[in-house]
């Protein structure tokens, strides 16, 4: 779980400490790396200072409420994936593609089970709907722009554009990895939109 957590957390460039006398490899692979700092310490409340957010995910209970509480009472928020009751915050499974982000949250409830939906989700929508999302963007600055003198499409205009070219056939094309058929699919409905 600390991996998984710590992960995510370097892919948004936080500053990272973990305080545990023994570690993962993958742990021990980032602190040489120095993309984490390593503290080869058993957990004590004075190696809280300075922190603005702690996440308690060690294999035992009792060290993940005292840390929980040392924690809350200095003022620094808190996440126990174990024990939603604790938390200040809960942090949603999270699926990227591209420029889409899809993610999933039991507000606590049950992480296994968001786990289970967030490995769907990464199944359900492949890569090729990150690629859609770059496709869609490219037309649609072709739409707001002008182009050798033809004039932009107004708001108003690319609203029902999209409306006709965006539809669920679409999505099951994507589903199906046709990315080429969705494309000409959505070029067609644009250019007979009048555009």
């Amino acid at each position: 779980m600390a991996c998984r957590k710590i992960r995510r957390l370097l892919e948004n460039n936080a500053q990272i400490t973990v305080i545990s006398p023994e570690a993962e490899d993958e742990i021990q692979n980032w602190s040489r790396e120095n993309k984490i700092i390593w503290k080869r310490e058993t957990y004590s409340k004075d190696l809280l200072e300075g922190f603005f957010c702690v996440f308690c995910a060690t294999d035992s209970r009792d060290v993940n409420r005292q840390a929980a509480m040392d924690a809350r009472s200095a003022g620094i928020l808190v996440n126990v994936a174990s024990e939603p009751e604790l938390c200040d915050f809960t942090v949603p499974g999270v699926v990227n593609q591209g420029r889409l982000q899809f993610t999933v949250s039991s507000e606590g409830a049950s992480p296994a089970f968001t786990r289970l939906l967030r490995q769907d989700m990464e199944k359900r929508y492949h890569h090729g709907f990150g690629e859609m999302a770059e496709f869609i963007e490219e037309l649609r600055q072709q739409l707001i722009c002008e182009k050798n003198g033809a004039k932009a499409a107004t708001s108003r205009q690319r609203q029902n554009i999209w409306r006709q070219a965006l539809t669920p056939e679409i999505i099951e094309l994507i589903y199906n990895q046709d990315l080429d058929r969705a494309k000409d699919e959505i070029r067609n409905a644009i250019n007979c939109a009048g555009s």
